[in-house]
């Protein structure tokens, strides 16, 4: 069964070729075929010249449609940058390019007879490798990257040394945070041992501190929120800079380049400049973020503590609270889970 629809898989690919594809062909080398019968092609075919220059004019718009076809959206002809009439013009280029090729292989291969083609399918399939090797050239070169300016480098770079501002500005809140609650941890336990490191009166074990009522139960609950939104309002912004980070290396390798597409001195050294302006801010950029991202995960850790701290020393209050929030964490862990399926 698989065999047959195999063969029914070919033989249709064959026909699609023979029907659509060999007339295709045909009509994109009517150019060379034309002047192939022009320079003193065979009498027989000297009848049919007009035919084949009406189709050398139909060759010309089938070959924009192939080029456009080749191109990307988002690339540098097509992109929403381009001019309407520098693209119409690049694509008439390119079609130029698509049809030169193909008919130079054509006309080359073109041999005086009866008919146009003599030897086979040989030339024409020599005539469609041609195309589709013109073809992915031009696709090629249309992702080629846009040249970088002198502008464009330090505005980058500008923008770079704006967000190492703030992430400094962020790591020493997160810095500060995570010390008021290392503190607020030594205190507490302080409490529950005593002086000589023995549980105080009212402890509940020798390894737990006991339920203390003159703890300031709202004063801790509320010193937990601050800990946890400080922790996520600095990870959400260690995340905007790690998607400038990724945005910026790639035009900081394209900067390192630069210079050397230059030709003013003057026009290269301050590329030169721009350039190393921009490695430098980028990389105390990832610095910073890198270390941010190390003090938030210790600040979570120590929230977490603190969490438990509060259910074993504040009662009955404690308890209530931790759990009410146990059970906020695993609702909101599980609608992130059922959001990403």
């Amino acid at each position: 069964m698989a065999r047959g629809r195999s063969g029914r898989g070919g033989c249709a690919i064959l026909l699609f070729l023979l029907f659509f594809g060999l007339p295709l062909l045909m009509l994109l080398v009517s150019p060379a075929i034309a002047a192939h019968v022009a320079a003193g092609g065979s009498p027989v075919q000297a009848p049919y010249l007009s035919e084949w220059l009406w189709a050398s004019a139909g060759s010309v718009p089938v070959a924009l449609v192939l080029v456009r076809w080749a191109l990307r959206r988002d690339g540098r002809l097509r992109g929403r940058g381009t001019p309407v009439i520098k693209r119409w013009l690049g694509l008439l280029a390119r079609s130029g390019v698509l049809l030169g090729a193909m008919n130079v292989v054509a006309f080359l291969k073109l041999r005086s007879g009866e008919h146009v083609i003599e030897d086979g399918m040989g030339p024409l399939a020599l005539t469609a490798l041609a195309g589709v090797g013109a073809l992915v050239a031009i696709r090629l070169w249309d992702r080629r990257p846009q040249r970088v300016t002198v502008q464009e480098v330090r505005s980058a770079a500008a923008e770079a040394d704006r967000a190492l501002l703030r992430v400094r500005a962020e790591n020493e809140r997160v810095r500060r945070q995570a010390a008021q609650v290392q503190a607020r941890l030594t205190k507490i336990r302080a409490r529950g041992t005593g002086p000589a490191g023995r549980p105080s009166a009212g402890s509940s074990g020798p390894g737990r501190p006991g339920q203390r009522p003159d703890t300031d139960f709202y004063a801790l609950r509320t010193f937990h929120r601050e800990s946890y939104q400080c922790a996520d309002t600095a990870h959400l912004t260690y995340q905007s800079a790690q998607t400038s980070l990724h945005t910026m290396s790639y035009l900081v390798r394209r900067a390192r380049f630069a210079p050397h597409r230059v030709v003013a001195r003057r026009a290269r050294a301050e590329m030169y400049a721009a350039a190393d302006a921009l490695a430098r801010s980028h990389g105390e950029l990832r610095v910073q973020v890198d270390q941010g991202l190390e003090m938030v995960r210790t600040l979570n850790a120590n929230t977490s503590e603190l969490k438990c701290e509060i259910r074993d020393s504040c009662g009955e209050q404690g308890q209530e609270w931790f759990e009410a929030l146990e059970e906020r964490i695993e609702k909101a862990r599980e609608e992130r889970g059922a959001g990403r399926m």
